[in-house]
């Protein structure tokens, strides 16, 4: 336990005006009062010689120590000098407690320059997805949603309307039972095949919804730099929205099934695309298998072209 020196009523002034706490003063032992320690002739009404006075007030003065530099803030100030007064009514060697430091919490992470036309890796494009905000979809999820796992001029590019439930929570997508079946289909059709898959836009809708046009238009740029950069030899689109996307044409799925449709990227290549329904659409409505089989033997004969 620290033991304390006997502190005078001029000092515990001194020391309320730091800042201490009056039940902690409370606690140390007081000076006897001057009454009582005086001279014989200073209680019998003997005036105090001048030099006695200055003695006692260079006592007391020693006591109260210079105030801290300023640091901009009042209370840093006065955290400082209550500091350097209880340093010095503890025994000698004890340390006074000086306060951590405190950390900045205003630091700022660099902004990301979103130009996905002049990207030239996928790392970079999904550095600018991950930022971007030119929609409302960001905020509702739970992670973007870039692609599958990155191959060098795979034989497909597989492109979907956007992320479901299980892909939002992996970070992958056609995870979940749509992409099983999308999966078993492509092992029959195009079993030696490397596929690169992705969506059109890069985050999910919230309750599954079909993203908006405004939705697809703003994240139109990323996946076009995603196709120049994949480097596909040809492409797959499931869906509607994917399959008027891709192919420029605002026609019904129907229309657009069933034949070799062209897409042309940013470097001015023309990609052969091919359109079929969504997996996920095949499990509400198991009539359409059949027509979704005979669009897979377009893929297996342009796969056996190459």
């Amino acid at each position: 336990m620290i033991d304390f020196q006997a502190i005078s009523p001029l000092q515990r002034t001194w020391l309320l005006e730091l800042g201490l706490e009056r039940a902690f003063l409370a606690r140390l032992p007081q000076a006897r009062p001057a009454s009582q320690s005086a001279p014989a002739q200073e209680q019998a009404g003997t005036p105090v010689a001048p030099a006695a006075v200055e003695r006692k007030l260079d006592d007391a003065s020693s006591f109260v120590t210079k105030p801290a530099p300023a640091r901009g803030v009042a209370s840093d100030a006065m955290t400082a000098a209550r500091d350097q007064a209880l340093a010095l009514l503890r025994k000698p060697g004890a340390r006074p407690v000086v306060a951590a430091p405190v950390e900045d919490s205003l630091a700022q992470k660099p902004t990301v320059l979103i130009q996905p036309e002049k990207t030239q890796d996928m790392a970079s494009l999904l550095e600018q997805v991950q930022a971007c905000q030119e929609c409302g979809l960001y905020t509702g999820r739970a992670q973007v949603v870039f692609g599958s796992e990155l191959l060098v001029e795979p034989d497909w590019m597989i492109i979907g309307e956007a992320p479901g439930t299980s892909d939002d929570r992996s970070a992958q997508p056609f995870d979940g039972k749509a992409g099983l079946l999308l999966q078993a289909m492509l092992n029959s059709a195009i079993p030696n095949a490397s596929i690169y898959k992705t969506h059109l836009v890069k985050c999910r809708p919230l309750g599954n919804r079909p993203p908006t046009q405004e939705e697809l238009a703003a994240c139109r740029a990323f996946l076009d730099a995603q196709i120049r950069l994949v480097q596909p030899r040809r492409l797959l689109a499931v869906g509607l929205l994917a399959a008027v996307a891709l192919s420029g044409r605002d026609e019904d799925l129907e229309a657009l099934r069933g034949q070799t449709l062209a897409y042309t990227d940013s470097l001015g290549r023309s990609l052969p695309l091919v359109v079929t329904y969504h997996p996920a659409s095949l499990l509400l409505r198991p009539q359409h298998k059949a027509n979704a089989w005979r669009d897979l033997s377009l893929l297996r004969e342009l796969q056996a072209q190459s």
